[in-house]
């Protein structure tokens, strides 16, 4: 894929290798990591003005979500999809978190952070912790109302899924909806 035409970075990604071409310096004016990554202290950073791009593996990363995050960085706003099914906005906000960029992913992630089509809880989980990596508390708000008042399903179904959040606030908000259910005189859990 290529990103940039004349990119200096060839980023091979997950396990199959994906080849992103992209600018270096567009990812280091984004991203704290790539800036330290493409410095002069690391291997990644040398030799960068070669006649052609330099490959950089990067094969325990998701070549779905860097893709994305590259175009958004890259400014390529015509190819970021506008829909995404909630666990491919949850890889977006952990690679955004893993590389920095999560201001830089902001304002496209406002719309794939809308609860209002998304039914079931464990994907209204994926949003929640999407919502919750990407900094998002009018999203994060918006999302934990609707699993309150549109779910289908048992809040407790969410502590048997690995949703990208730390427990703690997993069951902070799994207690809050059952509260609002019991002040409403609403049976939540059957």
């Amino acid at each position: 894929m290529e990103i940039a035409t004349n990119g200096n970075i060839i980023l091979a990604v997950g396990p199959h290798k994906r080849r992103i071409q992209v600018c270096s310096s567009v990812l280091k004016n984004a991203s704290k990591y790539f800036s330290n990554m493409f410095g002069p202290h690391f291997s990644e950073g040398q030799d960068l003005r070669a006649n052609s791009p330099k490959e950089i593996s990067m094969p325990d990363d998701d070549a779905n979500a860097l893709e994305i995050i590259c175009n958004i960085l890259h400014l390529r706003n015509n190819v970021v999809p506008e829909v995404l099914c909630p666990i491919e906005v949850l890889g977006i906000a952990v690679a955004a978190d893993k590389f920095d960029c999560i201001v830089a992913v902001k304002h496209a992630s406002t719309l794939w952070l809308n609860p209002r089509e998304v039914q079931g809880i464990t994907e209204l989980g994926h949003l929640m912790a999407a919502a919750y990596v990407l900094d998002n508390a009018l999203a994060f708000s918006e999302i934990t109302l609707s699993m309150i008042l549109r779910h289908k399903d048992r809040y407790l179904s969410l502590a048997d899924e690995d949703i990208g959040l730390d427990e703690s606030v997993l069951w902070q908000v799994i207690c809050r909806c059952y509260a609002k259910f019991s002040e409403s005189g609403i049976k939540a859990l059957p």
